[in-house]
């Protein structure tokens, strides 16, 4: 019998097709701008069949010489896998052709006829480094075999023609070679279907966890909720967030994080047999339950406290344990009239839970009314933050004894001409929910710099203290904006005083630590600012190096009338003395608690008695008044 000839083999446009999906479902999948199937030639290889689903420099029918090094060239000769996570760090690859068209990171696998010659590649490639985790590369393997298999059937029928050729007067022998091909035909249909059930499946669930992903979630979801009317059923969504999710996910690496997800859920299986509950991944850290029942609110409501309970139970990775903060939202089909609003719902009601510190919460309509508010306070800010719309108060910090100022806090307030005007501590908290802090720190920390910088030329140890929120605090690279913003303004750095809550200290203790070291190496003063208000005031004074502490001003405003209060200042100023450290009482209102702070010997005072939070202009003409000294700059506003 004549050997086949690979190289005219032609494929038919059903398995083309077939392959189209194929590298359409790979770049989908796998998040990727590119997947090929490649077909070598004598002196060329050329591109069989490229994904259409994304922006992609290859095109069906693409050839290059070879003899260039390529990627998917290596893979044929060596008959192996090739992985290449960034070639412009490899220096074996950084000068690869495919560089230019800004592929950097490739993993293929070698494509062979059942002769054993090669038929080219199968390959992935991205524009960014990626060290495709082993859950992709099985699946690249896994669709490997199916396009084998597919060959395998080309070859074959191929075969059966040359031997129905050639084998006209060899009955018998025709015979034999026929059921045997036609067994062999047979067993990679099988194949085939099975690998076309596989993508299938692929395509609704996902890999690393067997869940519905997201596609199938909200392609299938109405329908449900449809079913689930007609038939006098109720439907429930609970979406579930972990807030420590990312934090594992980036730790231990994404195959233990989908074992986490995978025991959470088992976990839940026995003790509520009786519901049917559907299972689905929506993003990498949430799952979100499908429950179906005839009565299902009480039900409900046991199983969100089993899910908190699961949760705080202990997960074993590699050599440690963990648990799971969660956040849960539940939406029913009595508050949704579609399944893509119950989805949406029960996500509205896992934020709440977040923002609240609840561990669930059901769904409400003054919950939704209360996040479109919300959502619409944070685009006025975004707008102000951009427009440069906000402006800095100063309040000043005095000495008691002299009445002398000796400082000011930076205070930021906002006009809006419909909502009115809004407090530093809420615009800091709507900031730090929807990412402006950053923009609104660095505003206010340049801002304040600029006009202490201004206000130390004429006026000696002039301190101005500002508030730090505990997201800026978790900024590795806040100590050096601090550095360059000193250096820009030229202020010594010890005219600067940091604020800091015992809140901004807890969420993350080691980053906190790390931060405030590096600013007190730079000179700045810091400040526990609310003292007294917290669990562990006392200790965060031995584990951190402040300068000074802030009384909370709740002290002061029963002083008259509780000698208890009076007792908890004396003894907070008593033990700050003893750790070298000064103490500033904020909300000084009477002449009464003023002679108490200071037969007390505490340093600074502030509040109403001294002098409300005024605009810069007014806070600068009271300045000059007090230090008798002609600034030289005109007062403005920030």
């Amino acid at each position: 019998m004549s050997k086949i000839n690979t190289q005219e083999l032609t494929i038919p446009a059903s398995t083309l097709s077939g392959w189209q999906n194929i590298v359409n479902l790979l770049a989908e999948i796998i998040s990727v701008p590119s997947a090929l199937i490649m077909r070598v030639r004598t002196d060329t290889i050329e591109v069989c069949s490229s994904n259409n689903n994304a922006p992609t420099p290859y095109s069906i029918g693409d050839s290059e010489s070879l003899g260039q090094g390529l990627y998917c060239e290596t893979v044929i000769q060596s008959q192996q896998e090739l992985l290449i996570p960034n070639a412009l760090s490899d220096p074996e690859w950084d000068k690869n052709p495919d560089i230019k068209l800004g592929m950097i990171a490739y993993c293929g696998l070698p494509i062979n006829w059942p002769s054993g010659e090669p038929f080219g590649t199968i390959c992935i490639l991205d524009t960014k480094e990626n060290p495709f985790c082993d859950t992709y590369r099985n699946l690249l393997d896994s669709f490997k075999e199916s396009i084998e298999s597919q060959l395998k059937t080309i070859y074959q029928h191929e075969r059966l023609n040359q031997l129905n050729f050639e084998l006209q007067n060899r009955v018998e022998t025709r015979t034999k070679d026929l059921a045997t091909l036609n067994f062999s035909l047979s067993q990679e249909i099988d194949k085939r279907r099975a690998a076309e059930q596989k993508i299938q499946y692929q395509q609704r669930h996902d890999i690393g966890t067997g869940f519905l992903n997201r596609t199938a979630i909200e392609s299938e979801l109405d329908g449900w909720y449809r079913k689930a009317i007609e038939q006098n059923q109720k439907l429930a969504v609970i979406h579930i967030g972990f807030s420590n999710g990312r934090r594992l996910q980036s730790k231990y690496g994404y195959t233990e994080w989908d074992n986490i997800l995978t025991h959470y859920r088992n976990r839940l299986s026995a003790p509520f047999h009786s519901l049917e509950l559907i299972t689905a991944r929506p993003t990498s850290t949430d799952l979100v339950l499908i429950v179906k029942a005839d009565q299902i609110r009480g039900q409900l409501e046991a199983l969100c406290h089993t899910l908190v309970e699961i949760g705080h139970s202990e997960f074993k990775v590699e050599d440690d344990m963990v648990h799971l903060h969660a956040y849960i939202g539940v939406s029913t089909s009595e508050d949704a009239n579609n399944g893509s609003d119950l989805l949406k719902y029960a996500a509205e009601a896992m934020i709440s839970c977040k923002d609240s510190g609840h561990k669930f919460s059901f769904y409400s309509q003054a919950f939704s009314d209360t996040q479109s508010h919300l959502n619409q306070l944070e685009s006025y800010l975004l707008q102000a933050v951009r427009s440069d719309d906000l402006l800095l108060y100063f309040q000043p910090k005095v000495s008691p004894t002299t009445h002398r100022w000796t400082g000011a806090e930076a205070l930021l307030r906002w006009r809006h001409p419909v909502l009115g005007d809004m407090s530093n501590e809420r615009l800091i908290h709507i900031a730090e929910q929807n990412g402006l802090i950053f923009e609104l720190g660095n505003f206010v920390l340049r801002s304040a710099i600029e006009k202490a910088s201004q206000w130390a030329r004429y006026v000696n140890d002039f301190k101005i203290a500002i508030n730090v929120s505990a997201v800026q605090l978790k900024n590795a690279n806040f100590a050096q904006q601090v550095k360059d913003l000193l250096q820009t303004y030229n202020l010594p750095a010890h005219y600067l005083e940091l604020e800091v809550t015992e809140s901004g200290l807890i969420g993350d203790e080691k980053v906190a630590s790390n931060t405030l070291k590096a600013l007190h190496d730079l000179g700045v003063t810091l400040s526990l600012d609310d003292f007294g208000t917290g669990y562990a005031s006392f200790q965060y004074l031995k584990k951190y190096p402040f300068d000074s502490i802030k009384i909370d001003k709740s002290f002061l405003h029963q002083l008259e009338n509780s000698e208890q209060d009076k007792a908890i200042i004396r003894s907070i100023i008593n033990v700050a003395k003893k750790l070298d450290l000064e103490v500033i009482m904020e909300g000084v209102e009477t002449k009464r608690q003023e002679d108490f702070i200071i037969s007390e010997g505490c340093e600074y005072g502030q509040g109403y008695f001294y002098g409300k939070p005024m605009p810069c202009d007014e806070f600068e003409v009271s300045l000059i008044g007090q230090n008798n000294v002609e600034l030289p700059w005109p007062s403005y506003h920030h």
